[in-house]
């Protein structure tokens, strides 16, 4: 890790990561924003669930790439810890709202 740390030419690629994960913040915390305003159905919770996930992911691939630029080890180390747990988190998440979905659209054929 410290020599990924102190590399020279580190500046380019924590840049561009930088870059890549502003991006992500905005396009995630826009689609929150936009599907926060509609209706209160199941569908609008997986919705969510989707945006939060890759502003997470977006924050801290920003937060790695101010961390290889300040060479703090500690940050760049914290900031992979938190996306993997929030990814496995938001990932299960994601995957029962989809289930309940997907269970809601089976009854519902089954119903009618």
């Amino acid at each position: 890790m410290e020599a990924l740390m102190e590399l020279s030419w580190r500046l380019y690629p924590a840049t561009v990561l930088g870059c890549v994960g502003a991006v992500l913040v905005v396009r995630g915390w826009r689609t929150f924003l936009r599907v926060r305003t509609q209706g209160r159905d199941p569908e609008r919770a997986l919705r969510v669930a989707r945006a939060l996930r890759v502003v997470i992911l977006g924050i801290c691939v920003t937060t790695f790439a101010a961390a290889w630029l300040a060479q703090l080890g500690w940050l760049a180390g914290l900031a992979l810890i938190v996306v993997g747990e929030e990814m496995l988190e938001t990932s299960l998440m994601v995957a029962t709202l989809e289930d309940g979905r997907r269970r809601e659209l089976r009854r519902q054929a089954i119903a009618t």
